[in-house]
């Protein structure tokens, strides 16, 4: 240990040479920082002109876009001229004048029209096989319902097959009718009708235009 000391001992005038030493070199180090310039970056950098290029841009990019646009055209609704149609007078040729009636429906109309003798209502078309509610909300505007004169039965002398004859009858009920005419008697109203297990207030209601007492 005391070998590695004696490396470190210095007399008084190596001391004094050392310390000049270490003072210069922070001198010199001290000169290098206060003296030393710091690199200047120029820009080119103009503003006004970069706007200017910017607003350019953007008024030919909106030129561009204006002459890409097609003038908007507006559609015309077309509402067919037709005239309103009577449907228990019209023909298969009348109704086919209905928009979304051809051939085939107005055919259909006009015989289910003859089975049934007659329509009550405007909405007995949607029993017709192939209108839909979309269809019949198509031609209703054009319909019209003025001639209520049906094509009735009479249930105190009609016999079964006349009364299964009917769209609204089964052949079930036609016999239920007659055999309960033939143990009560003569119907004295329709509501008597209630009384058969087969009809409900709903099918009533229904085939209570198409019946009669005389």
């Amino acid at each position: 240990m005391k070998s590695i000391i004696k490396y470190f001992y210095f007399n008084k005038r190596e001391r004094l040479a050392l310390l000049v030493f270490l003072f210069l070199l922070l001198f010199i180090k001290l000169s290098f920082h206060f003296f030393k310039k710091e690199a200047e970056y120029v820009h080119y950098e103009h503003p006004e002109f970069q706007a200017d290029w910017i607003a350019i841009d953007s008024v030919e990019q909106q030129a561009k876009v204006h002459a890409s646009r097609k003038p908007i055209q507006l559609s015309k609704t077309i509402v067919p001229q037709v005239p309103l149609i009577n449907i228990n007078v019209a023909d298969s040729f009348a109704f086919k004048k209905l928009p979304g009636i051809g051939d085939k429906y107005s055919s259909r109309i006009v015989r289910y029209r003859n089975w049934l003798g007659g329509f009550y209502a405007k909405e007995q078309l949607l029993e017709v096989y192939g209108i839909d509610s979309a269809l019949f909300h198509r031609i209703s505007p054009y319909i019209l319902l003025e001639d209520d004169t049906l094509r009735k039965i009479n249930i105190n002398v009609c016999g079964v097959k006349d009364l299964s004859a009917h769209p609204y009858v089964s052949y079930k009920l036609a016999k239920l009718i007659v055999k309960y005419r033939e143990h009560h008697g003569m119907y004295s109203s329709l509501d008597e009708l209630k009384a058969i297990p087969l009809v409900d207030e709903q099918l009533f209601r229904k085939i209570v235009f198409y019946f009669e007492l005389e």
